[in-house]
């Protein structure tokens, strides 16, 4: 018999805890989905995807932000090797899926800085922790961020995959954004609080983010392309001149930002159990396994299912429910704890 869970002793600020297992949900579901958006008739597809895409990384990046405390040496430090893990633990696996030979994988291993998929966020984390403090000494720090956004867009053409650049400075805004709201105690108990959770604040948020999902499924339907949610290509690359690039960045930072927080004011701030919240205390930890299970999902799903919107989205939905919630639970976190939280003490010189 397992022994009895210990209730959590730490403040757990549970309207953040329930954005953020939504948000985890989102970023399971929308993977899911992703490589048959594309497919022929998958236009609904397509339209949810660019819906998530508008806003569950600028979210979740923000959250990010918000929690961000202060530069600690040992945090990034474990940060970077939890990287080189995980990155490792990727390229094994893709030598592995793609039969490639053994020059293959150590040619993969030793070019540890152009992180595989999803890992480019913890590259992030890294990144904008050490410079946050820099940003933070100027006088405008959002607007300044925002224009190295522009700037690194407007090359030519693309810099390298190296440390993911394009993205990382791309989404820094949404990060730096978090940090100074939280530093402006904007979203902590009080009457703002209190104005975005109130009935009237929840019927805003729901008219506005359902406005702002129909707008988008309409753009898609018109031919956005969603590339331009990812931040990882320069306006040359989408053959548009450098102003018009900047202005539609500039607007879906807009738009995504105005989502962040009508999304939030829907989210109930109560608890909802022991279980709900370790959801939201393991985002990190879901991040990093459901990648594996995700390539074996579009592996292996049936084309029945992968050409049908209604089956395909209904079918990832209920997959993402059921990944979130096991990959969450204290076996698996509890398996899986050498690589996620890895102990990083011996790298340090011992305080006298």
């Amino acid at each position: 018999m397992n022994p009895t869970p210990k209730p959590m002793t730490f403040s757990y600020d549970h309207w953040l805890g329930n954005y953020k297992v939504l948000l985890i949900f989102m970023v399971v579901f929308g993977h899911l989905i992703e490589t048959f958006r594309n497919l022929e008739q998958n236009d609904p597809v397509q339209m949810v995807y660019n819906i998530i895409y508008l806003l569950h990384m600028p979210a979740f990046i923000f959250m990010s932000g918000y929690f961000f405390k202060e530069v600690r040496p040992k945090r990034i430090i474990s940060f970077v090797v939890l990287y080189f893990i995980w990155q490792s633990i990727h390229e094994v696996y893709l030598a592995y899926v793609n039969e490639k030979t053994v020059d293959g994988l150590i040619d993969g291993l030793l070019h540890p800085l152009v992180p595989s998929w999803t890992l480019w966020y913890l590259l992030g984390i890294i990144i904008w922790q050490i410079v946050t403090p820099g940003f933070l000494a100027l006088r405008y720090p959002l607007l300044i961020s925002i224009a190295f956004a522009l700037l690194i867009n407007a090359n030519p053409v693309s810099i390298t995959n190296f440390l993911s650049l394009q993205k990382v400075v791309s989404f820094y805004p949404f990060f730096l954004m978090g940090y100074l709201i939280k530093e402006r105690g904007w979203l902590a108990d009080g009457q703002i609080r209190d104005r975005l959770t109130s009935p009237l604040g929840r019927l805003t948020g729901l008219i506005i983010s359902v406005a702002i999902a129909v707008a988008m499924a309409v753009w898609t339907k018109n031919g956005f392309d969603t590339v331009w949610l990812f931040y990882r290509d320069t306006y040359g690359e989408f053959d548009v001149p450098v102003l018009k690039g900047a202005l539609i960045q500039l607007f879906l930072y807009a738009v995504s930002t105005v989502m962040i927080f009508s999304v939030l004011m829907m989210v109930p701030h109560r608890s909802f159990g022991e279980r709900f919240d370790q959801i939201g205390i393991q985002t990190l930890a879901i991040y990093l396994l459901h990648s594996f299970i995700v390539r074996l999902f579009r592996d292996f799903v049936p084309p029945w299912i992968a050409e049908s919107p209604v089956l395909l989205i209904g079918s990832s939905f209920l997959l993402a429910l059921f990944f979130v919630w096991i990959l969450s639970s204290r076996p698996i976190v509890r398996l899986f704890r050498p690589l996620l939280s890895p102990n990083v003490n011996w790298l340090f010189k011992k305080t006298p």
